[in-house]
């Protein structure tokens, strides 16, 4: 048994295993985040797990879906590397990459200078979030210049 999804190369056929395996490999890995994440805290592990696994599901699930179901579902696109939207992607993120990387620098001059005591948390979490914003921005101005 088996079902259908029309793509752009026509109909393919999904065997319904790989959606049960989805659903599968996406709850375990969710389990086993929520477990890692139980063990290292020291009071209300239930809490911690049920929350951890809760949110770490979402992406387990997509994760296992782009493992196991896209490939009968999506097809490639044999001019990617010609899109004009890789190109302006590229361009953001090296550009953020560079920004990314002399932001790490100063801060951490800064750091150093000021003798501040930051959490791995707050500092990585900065990192990403520079990293998404600049990104972002870099691709919008990209867009807005090849118009």
């Amino acid at each position: 048994m088996s079902s259908t999804l029309n793509t752009a190369a026509g109909k393919r056929k999904v065997p319904i295993r790989a959606y049960i395996l989805t659903v599968v490999v996406g709850v375990a890995l969710a389990t086993a985040f929520g477990v890692a994440a139980a063990l290292f805290r020291e009071e209300s592990r239930v809490l911690s797990f049920g929350v951890f696994t809760a949110v770490a599901l979402g992406p387990a699930l997509s994760l296992s879906w782009l493992l196991l179901v896209s490939r009968y579902t999506v097809s490639l696109d044999r001019h990617a590397g010609e899109n004009v939207e890789n190109l302006w992607i590229t361009n953001a993120t090296s550009g953020a990459g560079t920004d990314t990387f002399a932001a790490c620098g100063i801060a951490l001059a800064a750091i150093a200078v000021t003798g501040l005591d930051i959490s791995g948390t707050a500092a990585l979490g900065g990192v990403l979030v520079l990293m998404l914003v600049d990104t972002g921005v870099r691709y919008l101005v990209e867009k807005r210049r090849s118009r």
